[in-house]
């Protein structure tokens, strides 16, 4: 069917669809524009603009999880933080970001454990996109396991890992 007699048959119809074509672009860039201004460190700014942009499409899951990222950093708002983190996963389970904001939340209530394995996730998630990669190992300033096929609490990775500190030697694994 032609665009011409799409706007022929149902003009108001075809007006909407254009408009929230339109909106979820607006949303999109404005949830673009917060991950950048939180990676600045303008956290009320980043709120501001996620309000904005939730305001016109409220079920938006980067929206979302940014908002929770900002709830919990700049207001301490943390069971509210971990609700709306927690909420956009239930929807989207493989959705990195909002694992990344689950993270975060959860660093800030000092479960460093559970928010170790949230920021693993949402590594492994985020496949290609360096942004969120990097911003991810910001989060955990642990080192590599010297052991990697062994689990991080693994005796023998702790034992080993406390005597290559005292060393002084670099990490590699055998």
């Amino acid at each position: 069917m032609s665009p011409i007699s799409r706007w022929s048959e149902n003009p108001t119809g075809v007006l909407a669809e254009y408009r929230d074509s339109a909106d979820r672009q607006q949303v999109r860039e404005w949830g673009l524009r917060a991950g950048k201004q939180l990676e600045e460190g303008n956290v009320r700014d980043a709120e501001l603009t996620l309000r904005l942009a939730l305001a016109k499409a409220p079920a938006d899951p980067l929206c979302r999880s940014l908002l929770a990222v900002c709830l919990a950093t700049e207001r301490g708002k943390l069971v509210t933080a971990e609700k709306l983190a927690r909420g956009v996963l239930a929807a989207e389970p493989n959705d990195p970001v909002a694992r990344y904001a689950l993270g975060r939340v959860l660093m800030q209530k000092g479960d460093r454990a559970q928010a170790f394995r949230e920021f693993a996730r949402a590594k492994a998630l985020a496949g290609g996109d360096p942004g969120l990669r990097t911003a991810v190992e910001r989060q955990d300033p642990r080192r590599t396991s010297v052991f990697p096929h062994l689990p991080r609490d693994h005796t023998l990775n702790i034992l080993v890992g406390r005597l290559f500190r005292r060393l002084g030697a670099k990490r590699q694994a055998p």
